[in-house]
């Protein structure tokens, strides 16, 4: 499929959509070997709910100044248009000497190396579907969509391989599938600009924009409840019993179930309400999360919740996506895209590991779901309240 630009003429630079969807066939398949799993590696190895919660942390929080630093690395090296087949490359060695170096400071350094390495690969892949797409770059969830048909099934094969197999082949299966990725990724070109932003000078002139100030507090919020969600439903699952089979099968559904509804109707919810309406919708999507985890602990219970990560994940990512292109001001449009989808959501997923991590263990995961569930309703509340005024009747903003 050839791109082609606003004007209709065709863009022979644009990478093809097929080898895009690809290309997020084979990421997200290596984020799915490790994803759940990891959790619950580092409880096997003698880690505590406060140790992990430092983990789930430290990842995030490193990400968010990867991406200008790498930048700079770029530049210096004059590797600007391989730097994806660098990251997705290098991201594999840490992933491997988590098998052996398996203490809490190692994890600890291990974990920042990977996040280090990791940081670029989503803003470039990303910059890689929106080139391809061109003119049609609403139709972006459609290619995103192929990252969960490739994290699925590999989540779900990973779960019941490590109930025979030692456990420490998801580090493994990772580096298989990203090697495969980053010799995919010679074949394109990218444009790095969405590296380029300074997060001191973007977020000093953001921050003066009401609208956007109020959409990144929310998406702060709703990025916070995806951390606990994702980093401790596995683990959960582990202390009600669940066999890792079970585990990998609650990943698989919530990765497919977010598939069919970002293809299917995540693009008309969007159309429908704009990017605030649907951002307020994955708030409340998250609160039900939370509290079928607090009130329901029963596995099964806890693998249908999953069900709702295209709504919850796949709504807040899809809303934030279309707001900060288009709500931020002339001129600051990849530096807004950067700071959501990298700086704000980074330091959202630090946060909700590091307060999660304190609680999982002494107050116990039920009650930590529902403080998480009380502060997404809270926020529901607040921003719904808020923006009251801002919404228009067909979505948009005033």
């Amino acid at each position: 499929m050839t791109a082609r630009s606003e004007r209709g003429q065709v863009n022979a630079s644009a990478p093809p959509v097929a080898l895009v969807r690809w290309l997020y066939v084979l990421v997200y398949a290596s984020y799915g070997t490790t994803s759940v799993y990891r959790s619950l590696y580092y409880r096997r190895v003698g880690l505590d709910g406060a140790e992990i919660g430092l983990l789930i942390a430290i990842q995030p929080l490193v990400q968010v100044f990867a991406g200008p630093l790498w930048s700079l690395v770029a530049d210096w090296l004059r590797l600007r248009s391989r730097l994806l087949t660098l990251v997705t490359a290098l991201s594999c060695l840490p992933m491997l000497g988590m098998i052996w170096w398996n203490s809490f400071p190692g994890l600890l350094v291990l974990n920042a190396l990977y996040a280090l390495f990791l940081g670029p690969i989503q803003p470039l892949t990303d910059s890689i579907a929106l080139s391809a797409l061109q003119s049609d770059r609403h139709k972006y969830s459609s290619i995103r969509a192929f990252g969960s048909l490739g994290y699925a099934p590999v989540m779900w094969a990973v779960g019941y391989l490590i109930e025979g197999w030692d456990i420490r082949i998801i580090f493994v299966g990772y580096a298989l599938l990203m090697g495969s990725a980053a010799l995919l990724s010679t074949r394109v070109r990218v444009d790095q600009t969405a590296l380029r932003s300074s997060v001191a000078r973007g977020l000093s002139t953001l921050v003066r924009q009401r609208l956007w100030l109020m959409f990144m507090l929310a998406l702060f919020v709703a990025m916070a409840a995806q951390s606990v969600t994702f980093g401790y439903t596995g683990l959960y699952l582990d202390t009600l019993g669940a066999g890792e089979s079970v585990i990998g099968l609650s990943g698989a559904l919530g990765s497919i179930t977010q598939t069919i509804i970002m293809l299917a109707l995540l693009p008309l919810m969007l159309r429908c309400w704009g990017s605030q309406r649907l951002l307020l919708f994955s708030l409340s999507m998250y609160a039900l999360r939370f509290a079928l985890l607090a009130l329901f602990p029963i596995p099964w219970i806890v693998v249908i919740g999953e069900m709702l990560l295209g709504f919850t994940f796949g709504g807040a990512l899809v809303a934030a996506v279309d707001f900060a292109d288009r709500h931020a001001p002339p001129g600051m449009a990849a530096t807004s895209q950067a700071l959501a989808t990298s700086f704000i959501s980074g330091l959202g997923r630090s946060a909700g590991g590091l307060l999660a991590g304190g609680l999982y263990d002494t107050v116990g995961p039920q009650n930590t779901f529902g403080l998480f569930g009380a502060i997404s309703a809270a926020a529901l509340a607040v921003f719904g309240g808020l923006w009251r005024k801002d919404l228009a009747p067909d979505g948009d903003t005033r």
